[in-house]
């Protein structure tokens, strides 16, 4: 395994707000011919919304690994469900589409934040760079998912043949019982019920299949292992009459660093048919979460890349991972993507930067 002495931090990057969440490769051939890039990423800004969240990272052909990195917003014409959608925190690839997924979650002390209720999309071959030097430009379709992925999940989470960590008293109080209060009287009510869990979507990544494999930061299983929430179907979302996807399993992730007993998903990406997630603390640090103080076990965790094969893994599962990076110095790992070389690249946000690491390159099979 790396330490955090073995990754390579890459650059800093400033573009406000510096609250950047998930990575994923550009593919997109034209994007990268015309400004000079050899490799380039997309990621998200989680303070903002998200018709100004999506970024793009690039690196300019003939410098050197610590040099060339540059930072700029997409800019993207909306259509879809209107209002305020924020707190992105994950992007993936299926069909030469890019899906987004806002948390579904809410405040460091609650309540699950109606804003944050949303999957988006946009079409990566149309971007196309603004020959007048302002940006990039694209369309992007936007749903408003109205509680009812947060009900989709608890739902497929209690029939599933697996043990919760049960929801402490602060954190019932503060994201589940305030929830019912502030949509009492509204047709979304009952879209929370007494005795469900707050989710906080970190993680996405499609599978050779086409399912969607969503990582959770919060819940965790009762022995503190992350959780994967497999669901086929997202692409009807934008489809006329809309569907609802649905949950094909419920995994269990042996991916818990060093620290602490529990750990939460940080972002994860599925290359071939092995998955690669970060995983570390159940929230972060110094900002009153009542998560934190219910659930102290899974406060300190380091943050770790885990590889985890999924061939043969069927139905309802634990997962056996393989630690392959730790970042002791850096809790704040909210993004992991395969370069064009097999390097992986890691995005976190520092308060004052967005920072680019990499690994060295990765072993067949590491």
């Amino acid at each position: 395994m790396d330490s955090g002495d073995d990754v390579q931090r890459l650059a800093e990057l400033t573009l406000d707000p510096n609250e950047a969440s998930g990575l994923l490769r550009v593919r997109h051939t034209a994007l990268l011919e015309h400004y000079g890039w050899d490799q380039a990423f997309w990621s998200v800004l989680d303070e903002v919304d998200v018709e100004d969240a999506i970024v793009l990272i690039g690196h300019d052909a003939g410098h050197g690994p610590q040099d060339g990195w540059a930072i700029e917003r997409l800019v993207v014409q909306r259509a879809g469900d209107a209002g305020e959608m924020r707190d992105a925190e994950s992007l993936s690839r299926w069909d030469r589409w890019i899906y987004i997924f806002g948390s579904h979650h809410g405040g460091k002390d609650g309540p699950i934040r109606r804003r944050e209720q949303w999957v988006a999309r946009f079409h990566e071959p149309s971007v196309q760079a603004d020959e007048s030097g302002s940006g990039s430009r694209g369309a992007l379709e936007v749903v408003d998912t109205g509680f009812r992925l947060h009900r989709i999940v608890n739902d497929a989470l209690q029939a599933a043949p697996v043990e919760l960590a049960p929801m402490g008293p602060l954190t019932r109080k503060a994201f589940i019982d305030a929830t019912l209060d502030e949509l009492h009287g509204t047709d979304e009510a009952a879209m929370i019920r007494t005795d469900d869990w707050t989710i906080n979507i970190e993680g996405i990544s499609f599978t050779p299949s086409g399912s969607l494999l969503l990582g959770l930061r919060f819940p965790v299983a009762a022995d503190g292992r992350p959780l994967l929430v497999e669901i086929d179907g997202c692409q009807g979302l934008f489809a006329q009459p809309r569907a609802w996807p649905r949950v094909e399993r419920v995994l269990v992730v042996d991916a818990v660093g060093r620290g602490g007993d529990m750990a939460g998903v940080r972002d994860l990406c599925v290359v071939d048919d092995t998955l690669h997630l970060v995983t570390g603390d159940l929230d972060s640090a110094g900002k009153g979460s009542v998560i934190r103080e219910d659930y102290p076990a899974g406060g300190s965790t380091v943050s770790t890349h885990f590889a985890a094969p999924l061939a043969g893994v069927d139905g309802h599962a634990r997962v056996a991972a393989t630690a392959v990076a730790e970042f002791p110095d850096n809790p704040r790992i909210e993004g992991i993507a395969e370069g064009p070389d097999g390097r992986f690249f890691y995005v976190s946000d520092e308060d004052d930067s967005v920072t680019v690491r990499s690994t060295p390159l990765l072993a067949s099979g590491a």
